[in-house]
């Protein structure tokens, strides 16, 4: 056919350009003229480009060829695994044509037959290698479920446009409103004196009033940096003292941070190393304890995500230039942009040292706007998200800005169990140097969240949701932090013990006020009353008042409270009444509530986080159950942490006479014999309820989930199906705690759900425990 063959040499070759890679860019311009004209693209769509050899060939007197070659050989260094018969030895490139952006479609691969069939390649493109080229002559059309919409913007692979910063930043502040102006904090009404780098004067100063300034939040890594000292800091204060001239070994990320502040107009740069003097422990702890305020004040937070170290420096200020390089595809008349996750501003959740450290997410939450550094230069706020490689004309991002919330992670101040999951999941996954730290980077989150959290923390779970939040689960192998030592004092029943990735759905299936409900209901019942001390008086039990609050609304229909309003039903809520909440911004008055929550307290009323919270008190029911077999389809070895060395298995529970009791997951260490058989001791925590006539299940994945999908939905259904209860209406059971004993502690191993039957059959007792 007359679209599918290959373009013969009809032009002679340009200086530093193949025939071929001509042909593709005189067709290109064809193109765009006749989409420019509102005429049909004609003529060839797809081009057979050669086999591997032949483009390394070409390589050192083509730059297009040169630069797919290049973008090969990124592909394979990306690769987890070894390389598939597709893209084993000599395989081959094409490329194809398309109607809008992005224009051209670079494959390489081999195809089982015919593979240098030109037909064959469109026609099973999905099964080869793609490298996305795109046209900064059109638009990238709204509504495309890949790539954002907008205009591909040329970029200096050495410089990025200090100009571009400045517009984001005051288009944010000008269109955003309070969802990016108000400071995320509330409590640490500090008054300490902050250094700054005056980046104008070049030292170390002390503004005595207020003044716009911006942080850095980087990696320090093993380097020397500089750092304030008793002993130096007078000489940091001398104009001109961290000059490029100047004896002071400043590493290259702040220096470049120093250069982008000057570019962009702002003139106080905040680094904690330089500006808090690190040999003065008493103004240190001041400073430290009040980090929070200080990047949620800032102007925006320099986010320096590419590097290992403080002597990386930022991309798009002189370094990583030849990497950002292979995003510009040479062509005769221009350079077509290549579509990844970095030049299109989506390299955010990627895997990097930043991303990987427990202390820099508290300066993510508390910073009001990022701009995010790896390799390409990223804004990221609570409405937005824009990235140096792509352009929208600022009418089209004010309108479009003002229907988003961005992706941009802020204090919860109310009382969403939803947004507190949120947190925890991702802080739970990064690494701390010393697992003692585990409390004190996040405390300054805990804090900030007491004002919307009634009661406040104890050992880092909200007192108002408290049993709710001891029905985590692994959804990898969990490593136990307080097994270290100078870690003993974390609690076992608390996620803060444990380092890992968490499941959490039964933080927020049917147990958040906040409509629209999950995909299926499981309904939750305290059935302990903790308390703090031995000697359980009123002032020390636990206030885990959400299921109070919940009954008070749904089941006594008591009248909506100041600043709530009562609605009809609609669909998010099944068609019975919801509530909106007017009183305050922060909650928002688009959001649908089952019933009314505590919005915020009053400043006087908010309680301070215990940090050292360990042990609970209660009389409780426990139980001996005994670990069965794994089911014959059930997941076992359902994936592990990238260094914990704990696997996680979902396994039976049977009475002492043998009846099945339930299910529960246990994370064990790698290698460790399954405890089949062995009596296990658990004790009851809280009632769940799960409709079963309803198929509420169906909503469930019916697939064993792989080890990148939330595991208890499978814990839950595989209880579900169980023949015992195929005559039953609901699913009722308890939450359940497998413990050991050290001493007269008992520390959580495992949670697991027993069959409400069975714990009536089993010789449950009551008995006073302390958990620890």
């Amino acid at each position: 056919m007359e679209n599918e063959v290959l373009i013969m040499h009809g032009r002679s070759e340009q200086s530093g350009f193949c025939t071929l890679c001509c042909e593709i860019d005189a067709t290109l311009r064809s193109r765009t003229s006749r989409h420019y004209a509102g005429q049909a693209s004609t003529g060839t769509l797809d081009v057979y480009l050669g086999k591997k050899s032949e483009l390394l060939a070409k390589s050192s007197q083509c730059q297009s060829c040169r630069a797919f070659i290049s973008c090969a050989e990124d592909y394979h260094a990306g690769a987890s695994t070894s390389p598939t018969p597709m893209f084993a030895g000599n395989y081959d490139f094409s490329a194809h044509f398309m109607d809008q952006n992005p224009v051209l479609w670079v494959t390489f691969g081999s195809l089982p037959f015919d593979s240098t069939h030109i037909g064959n390649r469109r026609q099973l493109i999905s099964q080869l290698a793609i490298i996305w080229l795109f046209s900064t002559d059109q638009n990238t059309p709204a509504g495309s479920t890949t790539w954002p919409a907008g205009t591909p913007r040329l970029f200096d692979p050495q410089q990025c446009d200090p100009f571009m910063v400045r517009e984001w930043l005051h288009h944010c502040s000008s269109f955003h409103g309070d969802r990016c102006l108000r400071p995320a904090t509330w409590l640490l009404r500090s008054e300490i004196s902050r250094n700054f780098i005056d980046v104008e004067l070049e030292c170390i100063v002390t503004p005595v009033d207020d003044v716009p300034f911006v942080a850095l939040s980087y990696v320090w890594g093993t380097v020397d940096t500089l750092q304030a000292l008793k002993s130096n800091i007078d000489d940091l204060r001398r104009p001109g003292s961290l000059s490029a001239s100047s004896s002071q070994v400043v590493p290259r990320t702040i220096r470049d941070a120093m250069k982008l502040c000057a570019l962009t107009g702002q003139r106080y740069l905040w680094v904690d190393r330089a500006c808090i003097i690190q040999d003065d422990y008493e103004t240190k702890q001041q400073h430290l304890q009040a980090m929070a305020e200080t990047y949620a004040r800032a102007e925006f937070t320099i986010v320096a995500a590419d590097g290992s170290d403080a002597n990386h420096g930022l991309s798009g200020f002189g370094r990583n230039i030849e990497e950002r390089k292979k995003h510009l595809i040479p062509f005769p008349s221009e350079s077509l942009i290549r579509g990844t996750i970095w030049t299109f501003g989506n390299s955010f959740s990627s895997d990097t040292m930043w991303s990987s450290r427990a202390w820099t997410f508290q300066e993510h939450v508390f910073s009001r706007r990022l701009l995010y550094i790896e390799k390409f230069v990223n804004w990221i706020c609570a409405s937005a998200r824009w990235t140096e490689a792509l352009s929208t004309p600022l009418s089209e991002v004010a309108e479009r800005d003002s229907k988003t919330s961005g992706e941009k992670i802020h204090v919860i101040d109310w009382p969403s169990l939803t947004g507190y999951a949120r947190m925890v999941e991702q802080y739970n996954v990064r690494q701390l140097t010393y697992d003692s730290d585990a409390v004190n980077a996040f405390m300054g989150l805990l804090t900030q969240m007491c004002e919307g959290f009634p009661a406040g923390f104890f050992g880092g779970v909200p007192e108002f949701y408290f049993t709710i939040c001891l029905l985590w689960q692994p959804k990898k192998g969990l490593r136990p932090r307080f097994n270290h030592p100078e870690a003993s004092f974390l609690p076992t029943w608390s996620w803060l013990g444990w380092s890992g990735a968490l499941d959490l759905q039964m933080w927020t299936c049917n147990t958040d006020a906040e409509l629209p409900p999950g995909p299926y209901e499981v309904t939750i019942f305290p059935l302990v009353e903790w308390f703090k001390t031995p000697d359980r008086r009123r002032g020390s039990r636990i206030d885990d008042s959400y299921i109070n609050v919940r009954k008070h609304f749904l089941e006594k229909a008591a009248p909506p409270p100041p600043g709530w309003l009562k609605h009809d039903g609609d669909p998010d809520s099944d068609f019975r009444p919801y509530y909106t909440y007017h009183a305050r911004e922060h909650v928002g008055s688009g959001r649908k509530f089952r019933y009314p929550i505590p919005p915020s307290q009053r400043y006087r009323d908010i309680n301070a986080v215990d940090s050292s919270s360990r042990y609970l008190y209660a009389s409780i029911q426990r139980a001996f159950v005994v670990f069965g077999e794994p089911e014959r389809h059930a997941p076992q070895r359902l994936g592990r942490s990238d260094d914990s060395g704990y696997d996680i298995i979902d396994i039976p529970l049977y009475t002492i006479s043998s009846l099945w009791a339930g299910s529960i997951r246990l994370s064990l260490p790698t290698g460790e014999v399954l405890p089949i058989g062995q009596k296990c001791e658990v004790i009851r925590i809280a009632k769940g309820s799960l409709p079963l006539k309803d198929r509420a299940l169906t909503n469930l994945n019916l697939q064993a989930p792989s080890s990148r999908e939330s595991q208890l939905d499978w814990t839950l259904k595989q209880c579900a199906e169980r023949e015992e209860l195929s005559e039953e209406s609901h699913f009722d059971f308890y939450f359940v705690l497998w413990i050991r004993w050290d001493g007269d502690t008992a520390c959580r191993q495992a949670l697991g759900v027993v069959w409400a039957r069975a714990w009536e059959q089993a010789a449950h007792e009551e008995v006073d425990i302390k958990l620890g």
